[in-house]
């Protein structure tokens, strides 16, 4: 999708371009006073290591916007759209995300939302040219000590949490430490038994 046809499908659509945003602290109070971000397209704009605070947006449209690095706390995004945006390490832990779709974005490293049921994700990427190649965009698996969220890339299993970043490449997960070997384990059978539940077929198990 292009500028041309989104401004063309969304005509009633504020139209906001090349804004500047990054590292701001971005609050309800301040939204007020600047822009009304929903029913917005925003195009270009660099969110970068922004830190949104009890935000809420609907049927918002973010096309190749830069999210990497951002934090969103207690916010509220209902209905809206994220093409071709670098969400790279973004953290939407404790904010509420629903009806939303993520198109062709970079997602490696993204912390929450918990849960997807109500989004949407269509060729999500690790990083630039890095595919995701799982039934799920990511999983999230619960430890005693963080969230894990588990990446699957064509040649490796990628691991983020809180504290440190694993990379477990393709036939080395025995060599792996716990609890890291475990939760992979884990996601890889789950993700087998979705392939077989969506093609009728067993799956051959790659260690």
């Amino acid at each position: 999708m292009d500028l041309e046809t989104l401004t063309k499908t969304f005509p009633s659509h504020k139209l906001v371009v090349g804004e500047q945003f990054a590292q701001e602290s971005i609050s309800a109070l301040k939204i007020r006073s600047v822009l009304n971000w929903s029913d917005t397209i925003f195009v270009n704009c660099d969110f970068s290591e922004a830190q949104f605070h009890l935000l809420m947006v609907s049927s918002a449209i973010f096309f190749k916007c830069d999210f990497s690095g951002a934090r969103f706390r207690a916010c509220d995004i209902d209905g809206s759209e994220f093409i071709s945006c670098n969400l790279t390490c973004a953290e939407m832990l404790g904010s509420e995300v629903s009806d939303t779709t993520f198109i062709d974005c970079i997602i490696g490293g993204i912390r929450g939302p918990v849960t997807q049921e109500s989004l949407n994700f269509y060729f999500p990427r690790y990083s630039r040219n890095l595919p995701l190649t799982s039934q799920a965009p990511y999983y999230v698996v619960t430890t005693p000590g963080e969230l894990l969220y588990i990446f699957k890339t064509e040649d490796s299993w990628r691991i983020h949490g809180e504290h440190r970043r694993v990379i477990i490449k393709n036939g080395e997960l025995e060599k792996a430490k716990d609890p890291y070997k475990t939760a992979v384990k884990s996601v890889a059978r789950f993700d087998e038994q979705r392939i077989s539940l969506l093609t009728g077929k067993e799956v051959e198990k790659q260690p």
